[in-house]
């Protein structure tokens, strides 16, 4: 059985949690990308980021803290998560969505004004 939102979170920001269902963790990387997405657009639009090096930079930073989280700061063997690519997916779309929307509305504000 799936575990609260609270509990859910409280155990997203403990190194090391016990997860005895991986969708509770991936749930957590899909939060996570979506909040790191944001935050890397906003930066992206303000710094101004330009292309394709922009949208590269993005998902290299997403796919690497995503994968760290999950094996480093949870220690979770990344085959029990289904491989690199199962972490690296997870939210990758509707992350990537929320990254070019903020990137693109924050540049446009700035330096369009």
């Amino acid at each position: 059985m799936s575990s609260s939102i609270s509990e859910t979170i409280n155990k997203a920001f403990v190194r090391g949690s016990e997860w005895a269902d991986k969708d509770d963790l991936l749930d957590v990387v899909y939060w996570g990308k979506q909040v790191l997405a944001l935050v890397i657009g906003i930066a992206s639009g303000l710094l101004p980021a330009h292309g394709l090096l922009a949208i590269v930079m993005y998902v290299a930073i997403s796919t690497l803290v995503a994968h760290y989280y999950v094996t480093q700061f949870q220690n979770m063997d990344e085959e029990a998560m289904g491989g690199f690519f199962e972490v690296a997916k997870e939210g990758f779309g509707s992350a990537l969505a929320t990254f070019m929307v903020s990137w693109i509305g924050i540049y446009s504000c700035v330096h369009h004004s």
